[in-house]
């Protein structure tokens, strides 16, 4: 099996690689991020945990559970790719993306159950966004007009820093939402895309600022799936 990232296994730590190596699939992966309390950050303070933390805060939100998600499944040969999905006036979501067998799944830590992971049932990774629209709403208890507005999706093996092991907060994972383009899930005006500012508010871009960058992950085109000797 070959490793999505170079590891040096010295320095996790016991429980850690046991974790790892209990958690061989996207299922058990999900199964261990259901048994960690989702983390309200009621404290009022920021935080962006890598998986050395979760582990032992036992405490992640979905930023959290994707990196450690992707921590976990990068051992087992899954490319470390996240989803981050915006949405008008409401919370942004994040997912751990694989594929197996040309179909796409999803890892996530949420509050909501039907904002949890999803199977690798779908043909393309807007099939797999748009699986969770119709329980996006803008508040946790009534079911109001659908608010997710578009998704991106990148590589974490872009980061020239530990974000698995770390002590430190991982902002330069959020650091490459604000860097991609995000695909509308509906066209505005003729825009197709748009980019997330720090301030909530988002930009969008006019044809020829447009960069597919993402065309691969949707059309389900390129090699991604989980790494096999």
């Amino acid at each position: 099996m070959k490793l999505c990232l170079p590891h040096d296994q010295e320095r996790f730590t016991e429980e850690e690689r046991n974790i790892i190596a209990a958690c061989k699939t996207p299922q058990e992966t999900q199964d261990f991020i259901n048994t960690i309390a989702y983390n309200f950050e009621s404290d009022g303070v920021a935080r962006l945990r890598s998986f050395r933390r979760v582990v032992r805060d036992r405490v992640a939100h979905c930023f959290e559970g994707a990196l450690a998600a992707a921590a976990i499944l990068a051992h087992h040969g899954y490319p470390p790719l996240l989803a981050c999905m915006e949405a008008d006036e409401d919370f942004d979501h994040l997912l751990f993306l694989f594929r197996e067998r040309g179909k796409w799944g999803s890892i996530a830590q949420s509050q909501q159950p039907n904002l949890k992971g999803r199977p690798p049932i779908f043909k393309n990774v807007r099939d797999l966004i748009l699986s969770y629209g119709d329980n996006y709403t803008p508040s946790l208890h009534r079911h109001q007009l659908q608010t997710l507005r578009g998704y991106c999706t990148f590589d974490l093996r872009q980061l020239h820093v530990d974000w698995m092991t770390t002590e430190k907060d991982v902002w330069p994972a959020e650091d490459l939402t604000f860097e991609k383009n995000f695909t509308a899930l509906k066209a505005k005006n003729g825009f197709r895309e748009f980019r997330c500012n720090r301030d909530g508010t988002i930009t969008w871009l006019h044809p020829e600022e447009e960069h597919d960058a993402l065309s691969a992950p949707q059309n389900g085109t390129e090699p991604l799936d989980r790494a096999d000797d």
